[in-house]
């Protein structure tokens, strides 16, 4: 009898133990809910920062990006709550919560950051999803604490919304404040400094500007002298085939505008002196492509192509042929042009053969290696309709043209480009979207409903 107790009080310990080893392995079933929604807006209506038991947030960092949110013009809440509360399984249905409750509370357009431990996520009704995403990721790559990441999201939304490019600037915008408290700040840091402090503050900024807009070109110029010089290879690759067709050529109308458009590239890539130049560099790209995939029709006796935006995954692959279901990893799925080769390796389950570029010593596809490509994109597709819009906006790749952000600080991410879906800064809705950890110092987000009343 004794014997059997003692076995089972060892079966009911290990029974015990495992259960503990069981628990300890799966925190994501031990993590606490976040707070009811209508909750966090009833505070919202007090303070823009709602702060849950355990974050990490310091009473001092609570206290200053309250104030910092009060002074935005913008309407920008903030909760913030223990490490591990919320991922990206489940904070869209959460900012959803928010968004939600916002709205039948009264306040319809807003923007609203979730501060998980040290991650930030950003949802936005004030403005195009992608946009606030951008916004973050600028934030985010140009400050290392929590507190001044706030200040700097919040100036850049209050730019965003007023229309302001500027918005989008690398480099930190932290100081100039976000609204009118840290604007009055800086007033009175200026007038103890003087004409000669600030000067010497803005020359810093356009210098360090410049340096960027220079490192930026210098790599955009690289790609397009790639692409230029793949045609020529193409080029001369047809050349005997062309010829064997008879007359040297000379009857296939579409040679001469390929020879000539190659020229011109190779051209006007000499004279680029900004990054934006580049788009009439791809646009003669594109109807050089276009001409050889005639071309190379011709001398098969095939059918001429339909004209067509490039194909998105690699326009140095030319004329899409059809379009193709495809998503990037972790982003929703879309239509896009492809060449046969790529259309029939993503119906096969495959990678399609991406175009990448460097940045910062690391590949990425062109699509998601920052703005200054984005003119490189718009020469090859911006001839199309609504096809950019259609590939690019509402995506995962968001850096260039828009879509969810992804940034952190000290990451090394490409910083993300937007124009509101559209073509200017501001106006519509969004969803949940972006997100990025403040490498050591904390993570940001910020927001209230608009300096602090309702």
């Amino acid at each position: 009898m004794t014997h059997s107790l003692r076995r089972a009080g060892a079966a009911i310990a290990a029974l015990i133990a495992g259960l503990f080893v069981v628990l300890a392995l799966s925190p994501a079933a031990n993590a606490a809910a976040p707070p009811d929604a209508q909750t966090v807006v009833s505070h919202w209506k007090k303070a823009p920062l709602y702060t849950e038991s355990g974050s990490p947030l310091t009473s001092d960092q609570q206290s200053e990006i309250n104030d910092a949110l009060k002074g935005a013009d913008s309407k920008i809440y903030a909760v913030a709550l223990p490490d591990g509360t919320i991922d990206q399984s489940n904070v869209a249905s959460y900012t959803s919560q928010l968004t939600s409750a916002l709205k039948s509370a009264g306040r319809p357009s807003a923007t609203v950051v979730v501060l998980d431990g040290m991650t930030m996520f950003v949802a936005s009704t004030a403005m195009p999803q992608n946009l606030a995403a951008q916004l973050s990721n600028r934030a985010t790559s140009a400050n290392s604490d929590v507190v001044d990441g706030f200040k700097d999201f919040a100036h850049r939304v209050d730019l965003a919304l007023s229309g302001d490019r500027s918005a989008l600037n690398s480099g930190s915008q932290a100081n100039p404040g976000a609204g009118g408290t840290a604007a009055l700040v800086g007033l009175g840091t200026l007038a103890l400094v003087g004409g000669g402090g600030y000067f010497l503050y803005s020359r810093n900024k356009k210098k360090k500007q410049a340096i960027q807009d220079a490192k930026d070109l210098a790599a955009v110029k690289q790609t397009v002298d790639e692409d230029v010089t793949k045609l020529g290879e193409e080029i001369t690759t047809l050349d005997t085939d062309v010829k064997l067709a008879g007359e040297g050529g000379q009857h296939i109308q579409e040679w001469e505008t390929a020879l000539d458009s190659y020229e011109k590239a190779k051209t006007q890539l000499a004279t680029v002196e900004r990054a934006d130049q580049v788009r009439e560099v791809t646009q003669t790209l594109e109807d050089g492509r276009y001409a050889l995939a005639v071309v190379k029709a011709k001398v098969n006796n095939e059918p001429v192509p339909e004209r067509r935006a490039p194909c998105f995954f690699n326009p140095q692959h030319g004329p899409s042929v059809r379009d193709v279901r495809w998503a990037p990893p972790g982003g929703a799925v879309r239509d896009v042009p492809a060449c046969r080769a790529d259309a029939e390796a993503v119906e096969r389950g495959f990678d399609p053969q991406m175009r990448e570029v460097m940045v910062d010593g690391q590949r990425r596809p062109y699509y998601d290696a920052g703005p200054a490509y984005q003119p490189y994109a718009s020469g090859y597709y911006g001839g199309f309709g609504d096809v950019m819009t259609g590939m690019f906006i509402g995506t995962m790749m968001g850096s260039m043209l828009g879509g969810f952000g992804h940034g952190g600080y000290g990451a090394g991410y490409a910083e993300g480009y937007a124009d509101g879906g559209g073509g200017d800064l501001g106006g519509g809705g969004g969803d949940f979207g972006g997100w990025g950890d403040f490498g050591g110092g904390g993570d940001f987000g910020g927001g209230d409903f608009g300096g602090g009343d309702w």
